[in-house]
């Protein structure tokens, strides 16, 4: 597609917890263990008039759901703070710290004065109802190889609850994760093309692990997409996880929006009007038919004049109009779906039925037919949310926020909230960002994981790729301390990446229980010429099954302590004595090297053994 000529504009938000240990506005731990809850909080959302004198879209739409929160509160990982019974304490230091340094690496201007505010949060994810906020950076830039993309905030911000369980009318949120801290980096809708957004993604990840204090694994970073084409709207993508998926998730959004903007055009070709639904009860013809979708139950149903065909249509490669509605049927209705007239009626034996149906609801050629199997209430309203959701096929493509489905595809969560509304936190002073703490953090800004890649590469004689490995990792700096430390930067890059990588893949062993503390001690007894590099891989593994026994105690027990050059050769000299035999053999070189290996192994250089056995073979 010509995504210049579309129009496409583009943007992304990410979200990333940091590893500071604790919260940020409390002293509890980070980390989500997995200890048992020992408290439940039930609640639920009444949205209130705000200083506008409406009632927020987004928060209307979801008090309608009357959905019901429960809140799981953990001994090491909650308090009363959480659970919003006590005011927050003081911001995390180091957490402040790590937000400013990523603004600056981000060429941000910060404000003279952070102050923390309170945002609105409709969704249930926060026990107060709001999210504490505070702006560290504006106006800063990332350079891509498309062009430069400006950065609208980066915010310094506490992260919400972590879902658990979520039925129709009831949700389950753990609030061990609710208060770690995270920085929250929003772009203008500079980007171009879906590679463009990938790359930008991609950058930004690059420069937050680059501080070294972010945290690493599943659900710690959080990427939403911004998406609008000409003569569209913008539509926020969120939980866009995968990042080689970004490409397709605009993509598809592209495709959506155009044929969004299609249907409005052919529906107005066509005459195509908004009309009022009449909804009617139609039980009677559908409660004795063969399909166990309508036996026996109640059923409603809703005619949409002049509308045939159209939930046919498709708005990207593998969803139709028609599954779009059904989506707004689940979300806003409460039920699992409708069935319609565009659909095949066989399959859900339901021909005969439709055709009463039709002159019941005295339908014409060209109309479409809808029914929904449920309570009275609850048909009636998705229906109608099914008939609004038709009539705004006039209106083009709605401004709203969506879910990222696996497939590249995305469906309807709620309206766009309205605007921003922050307050300020009452309970925590704000802070003043003096030129002695900028002069701080800029003299100790940390190397950029694109500059330090090929740096590690030339200086230290290793392949950019193994450096790559290396650095994604996080073992950038390890890498250089142990090569200071004195060994040997080739056989460190070797352990670093395939020995770990082997004992994870072969072995299924959990190698990030390895710390760089336990790597500096082993490795210093290589340095030392006190085990060789042979035996690092068992030394590693014993690390791994044994973790309460010292790394002394793991060389003793594998009996890895290297064997001294004379003792070597007087092992060699004991098995070719006790193999005379075979020195007549062709093979006896061979033979007589696997039998010193068997024994040396690990203990001592295979080089090294060879030699001494080829100097004591000529003897």
């Amino acid at each position: 597609m010509d995504y210049e000529k579309l129009g496409l504009k583009c943007g992304i938000e990410i979200h990333q917890q940091l590893e500071t240990g604790r919260k940020l506005f409390c002293e509890c731990s980070s980390d989500l263990s997995e200890e048992k809850s020992n408290l439940q909080i039930i609640r639920r959302m009444r949205p209130v008039v705000g200083e506008t004198g409406t009632v927020d879209i987004a928060a209307s739409e979801e008090r309608m759901k009357n959905k019901e929160f429960h809140y799981f509160s953990y001994p090491q990982t909650t308090c009363l703070v959480e659970t919003d019974e006590e005011p927050p304490h003081e911001t995390d230091p180091a957490s402040f710290q790590t937000a400013l340094e990523v603004a600056e690496l981000m060429n941000s201007i910060l404000p003279d004065e952070i102050i923390v505010m309170r945002k609105l949060v409709i969704d249930g994810s926060d026990t107060s109802g709001f999210q504490r906020t505070m702006l560290i950076g504006f106006d800063g830039k990332i350079k891509t190889s498309f062009g430069y993309v400006g950065i609208t905030n980066i915010n310094l911000e506490e992260d919400s609850s972590q879902i658990l369980k979520k039925e129709e009318r009831e949700v389950h949120f753990g609030l061990n994760r609710l208060g770690i801290p995270l920085v929250e980096i929003g772009t203008t809708p500079d980007v171009r093309t879906p590679e463009q957004a990938k790359e930008l993604a991609e950058k930004i990840g690059m420069i937050l692990r680059s501080t070294g204090k972010v945290k690493r694994g599943l659900g710690t970073i959080r990427q939403d997409i911004n998406v609008s084409i000409r003569e569209g709207a913008r539509v926020e993508i969120k939980g866009a996880q995968e990042l080689n998926m970004i490409p397709k998730w605009v993509d598809y959004e592209v495709q959506r929006q155009m044929r969004l903007i299609e249907i409005k055009k052919d529906l107005m070709q066509a005459g195509f009007k908004k009309f009022r639904s009449e909804i009617k009860e139609a039980t009677h013809i559908f409660k004795d038919s063969e399909s166990r979708i309508t036996k026996g139950k109640k059923t409603f149903a809703v005619k949409i004049p002049g509308f045939a065909g159209f939930l046919k249509r498709n708005l990207t490669l593998t969803r139709t109009l028609g599954n779009e509605i059904a989506n707004y049927v689940r979300v806003k209705g409460g039920i699992r779906g409708v069935i319609h007239t565009d659909e095949k009626l066989e399959k859900y034996k339901l021909e005969k039925e439709f055709i009463k149906l039709g002159e019941f609801m005295k339908a014409k050629e060209g109309d479409t037919l809808m029914i929904a199997v449920a309570s009275p209430a609850d048909a009636k309203k998705a229906l109608q949310v099914a008939a609004d959701r038709i009539n705004a096929l006039l209106d083009g493509v709605l401004e709203e926020t969506r879910k990222a489905l696996d497939d590249g595809n995305s469906e309807y969560m709620r309206p766009l909230p309205g605007a921003a509304r922050m307050y300020p936190e009452t309970d925590i002073l704000p802070i003043r960002v003096t030129s002695e703490m900028l002069d701080k953090i800029n003299d100790n800004l940390p190397e950029l994981w694109d500059d330090k890649i090929p740096r590690l590469a030339k200086e230290y004689g290793i392949s950019e790729e193994i450096s790559k490995q290396i650095v994604k990792a996080g073992r950038g700096n390890l890498f250089e301390e142990l090569v200071k430390s004195g060994s040997d930067a080739k056989v460190i890059a070797t352990t670093l990446t395939v020995t770990l990588a082997e004992l994870k893949k072969k072995e299924g062993l959990p190698i990030d229980d390895i710390t760089n503390e336990d790597l500096k001690e082993i490795f210093s007894y290589l340095s030392k010429g006190e085990i060789t590099k042979a035996i690092m891989p068992v030394v590693l593994r014993e690390r791994v099954l044994h973790p309460k026994k010292s790394i002394e105690e793991i060389i003793k027990e594998c009996k890895a302590k290297t064997v001294s050059h004379d003792e070597t050769r007087m092992i060699i000299r004991k098995i070719i004595e006790e193999n005379k035999e075979l020195a007549k053999n062709e093979r006896a070189e061979k033979i007589l090297m696997g039998l010193c290996m068997a024994k040396l192994r690990g203990r001592v250089e295979g080089k090294i053994v060879m030699d001494i056995l080829r100097e004591e073979l000529k003897n």
